[in-house]
């Protein structure tokens, strides 16, 4: 580890013009997160004006993640990566008082949706998808497809519309080109001056990007906004955003009139609608791949979501009411190991305000830590058989073991920057994959299996395939 960090590092410091292939030198950051690696309570790094801990000690990652004296803000390196594409949003932003009350806004904008409503545009959302597989019975470019899916249902939920397809597939792309380019290794690697700091920006490529993918959220979302469109402006996420930026420093009352405003506005609509979809497609992806390889677990939650009845040529016989387990606990099983195994954010960054003490450690101010879900929830001290994927670990009446300790499972996040969203996709997700498990059956063809990309996200690295084949009740 320690000689391949060192050598993307020499390539930075040598020229930020060799990002490219200090990229591909380093590669996906998990890579570097197995074996006993991953497992130390902590592992402190030396970068070239800094220093990194990686925690896995879970009172140091409660400390972390609660950051009750806002010490451990997150990086400005994150605000870096994602500002072409998301500019001020609130996601990237390190802290304080904007923060606070912006997270506010998508709370009150949620708050809106009951559950019903949530399911309900889901399950019609992955209905049309599966009609349209249909008519196309080819194998399915799996994650492509739900990011478009988990697209449409943030959009039409919070905003009123969503995008043709035609953009949800320019968009979809493009997301994956910018999280290939995103690589938070070689702003770690590369020295904070600022000169630095914006050559290596550049030489990523993120601003074309992230300008195509921003022209396309202000032409569907936005224009409607600026029109006065009283449908759009009536959707839960756009009223709370046109209210919370009435008193906005254009005094201006009609957005139309307010440059900053539209920005302003703009800017969270690119948080609300990729922070909104990412998550669920990326744990669906996963999902879906590794129940591509369980034949039997497959027949056994269709049976149970189409009552308990056995399905033609189906070896199983218990029925519902013997097995004691309902079709909605083990959909929720299902989900949940997704969540564990394949974490949709696998590192949490963070900075130091002033020197610390992490652990036994002394780190300087300026210093990162990183909260890896990734490691947590494979950690095989708390979890047993890690790194399988076992949803019946959920199942039995008592919670994992893992979960006496609430650090020890955080795919959402924790404290009070824990995912705002976490209800919304909660609900989507087990409306989708209902729908996907009753309907469908799916099997991988023969060629590479996926790995993590790990910049941004965890979602897989390539747009891999399953074969898809519709089932009758």
């Amino acid at each position: 580890m320690k000689s391949t960090l060192k050598m993307g590092r020499d390539l930075i410091a040598f020229s930020p013009r060799l990002a490219r292939l200090a990229a591909s030198v380093l590669g996906s950051p998990l890579r570097y997160l197995k074996g006993d690696l991953a497992q130390k309570s902590q592992i402190i790094i030396s970068l070239p004006d800094t220093q990194l801990a990686l925690v896995n000690n879970l009172a140091t990652v409660a400390d972390v993640m609660s950051d009750k004296q806002g010490t451990y803000p997150k990086s400005a390196d994150l605000e870096l990566l994602l500002r072409p594409l998301i500019g001020r949003g609130v996601f990237a932003q390190p802290g304080g008082e904007p923060v606070k009350q912006t997270r506010k806004t998508y709370v009150r904008a949620l708050s809106q949706l009951t559950d019903e409503e949530v399911a309900t545009v889901s399950t019609r959302m992955t209905r049309r998808y599966l009609e349209a597989w249909r008519r196309n019975p080819r194998s399915v470019r799996i994650p492509s497809e739900l990011s478009r899916l988990t697209i449409d249902i943030v959009t039409e939920t919070t905003l009123g519309c969503c995008f043709t397809a035609e953009e949800s597939q320019r968009f979809t792309a493009l997301f994956f080109e910018y999280h290939k380019k995103a690589n938070p290794l070689l702003l770690l690697l590369t020295p904070k001056s600022a000169d630095d700091r914006a050559d290596l920006l550049a030489r990523l490529g993120l601003e074309k990007v992230g300008a195509e993918m921003r022209d396309l959220i202000r032409h569907r979302f936005l224009t409607p906004l600026l029109q006065e469109d009283p449908v759009a402006c009536a959707a839960p996420f756009a009223r709370v955003l046109l209210d919370s930026t009435q008193e906005s420093n254009d005094g201006a009352r009609r957005l139309a009139d307010a440059p900053s405003r539209q920005t302003a506005i703009l800017d969270e609509i690119a948080v609300m609608l990729l922070a909104g979809h990412e998550t669920s497609a990326s744990v669906l992806s996963w999902l879906l791949w590794e129940l591509a390889d369980m034949p039997d677990e497959q027949r056994e939650i269709r049976r149970l979501l189409h009552g308990g009845k056995m399905q033609s040529g189906s070896a199983d016989s218990a029925p519902e009411r013997e097995s004691g387990i309902t079709a909605d606990r083990r959909v929720a099983a299902l989900i949940s190991e997704s969540l564990r195994l394949h974490p949709p954010i696998a590192l949490l960054l963070r900075e130091t305000t002033k020197d610390m003490a992490v652990g036994d450690r002394h780190l300087p101010a300026d210093s990162f830590v990183v909260v890896s879900p990734w490691t947590l929830q494979r950690h095989p001290d708390r979890w047993e058989n890690a790194q399988a994927f076992l949803p019946s670990r959920w199942l039995s009446d008592l919670p994992p073991p893992a979960l006496q300790d609430r650090m020890a499972f955080i795919p959402f996040g924790q404290g009070p920057r824990v995912c705002p969203g976490k209800r919304f996709a909660e609900v989507e997700l087990h409306a989708i994959l209902s729908e996907l498990m009753r309907n469908c059956a799916f099997s991988r063809p023969r060629g590479r299996s996926p790995k993590p990309l790990g910049t941004l996200t965890s979602r897989p690295d390539r747009d891999f395939r399953l074969v898809v084949e519709q089932q009758q009740a």
